[in-house]
């Protein structure tokens, strides 16, 4: 960070932190001498992550993204307990693997809760104390999901289509106020994100067996790829690199390899794109 603020822009909220790549976050920001304000809803888990890192710098606070209130309220105890934010890293989300056919009503509204409007709400409560200062990094996670769509994964990529457009703007609007806005798109990570949606009682209506053996092997194969996705750890000290760096990179892609796998599936033309997904697919 820039000389002038390295006191002063060392305190960092992190949402979804209890968990996966929040908690891995936590533990690496605090190993780089921030004060962290941990959010989760998750107040067990929170309680575990506070037994385990034992620090005076570290600020637990349960908290539901969805709750507009709560978010302020969080913010006004990291104020008192830690002093104004300079970093937001919106981690906190879910993704809800299913084909459109099947998924419920709740798990698109919950899906669309956490990962978009909980990173809106957040953001927007941490903004007036970046522009008061002039100075802000606001770090949104996105996907590689969120820039190529896979079967299954159409409510998870709708939302992080949507952060990264909200990001896109969003840095248009603050980039004459000291503020960075970053977005960081990871490959299949090894979290417990990737959980299989219940699916919707359809009434008693059949599903084709082609249909139903096509979402059985599509759910292997995104499952197989989570098991043997990059590890939270990877991601956490990218987003770490980028809060610290004092003109970072628009897009982080965790790993680099990646960045041509995104390059490829972006330009092809989307029947070849699909093609080759479809390939993937069907080799699970």
């Amino acid at each position: 960070m820039q000389k002038a603020n390295e006191t002063s822009s060392r305190v960092v909220v992190i949402t979804g932190a209890a968990g996966g790549i929040g908690k891995e976050l936590t533990r690496a920001f605090l190993a780089q001498d921030f004060k962290v304000g941990a959010m989760d809803l998750r107040e067990p888990a929170l309680k575990t992550l506070s037994d385990e890192l034992q620090s005076d710098r570290l600020l637990t606070i349960a908290m539901d993204v969805t709750k507009q209130q709560e978010i302020l309220d969080s913010f006004r105890q990291v104020i008192q307990r830690l002093g104004q934010p300079a970093v937001l890293v919106n981690v906190a989300g879910t993704n809800l693997v299913q084909d459109s056919l099947q998924m419920t009503e709740a798990d698109w509204n919950r899906i669309l809760a956490l990962n978009l409007t909980g990173t809106f709400f957040c953001t927007q409560a941490a903004l007036p104390y970046m522009l008061r200062r002039s100075y802000g990094r606001i770090i949104n996670l996105s996907s590689l999901v969120g820039r190529t769509s896979f079967p299954f994964m159409g409510a998870y990529g709708a939302t992080k289509y949507a952060v990264e457009a909200l990001s896109d703007a969003l840095r248009q609007e603050v980039a004459g106020f000291g503020i960075k806005v970053v977005i960081i798109e990871p490959g299949f990570t090894a979290t417990s994100i990737g959980q299989a949606a219940d699916g919707h009682d359809l009434a008693g209506q059949e599903i084709p067996d082609a249909y139903a053996a096509m979402v059985a092997g599509g759910t292997r194969y995104l499952a197989a790829q989570v098991a043997k996705g990059i590890a939270p750890e990877q991601v956490a000290a990218t987003i770490v690199k980028a809060a610290e760096h004092p003109n970072p990179r628009l897009r982080y892609v965790v790993p680099a390899s990646a960045r041509p796998l995104i390059a490829l599936l972006t330009a092809l033309p989307g029947s070849l794109a699909d093609k080759a997904k479809q390939r993937a697919l069907r080799a699970s």
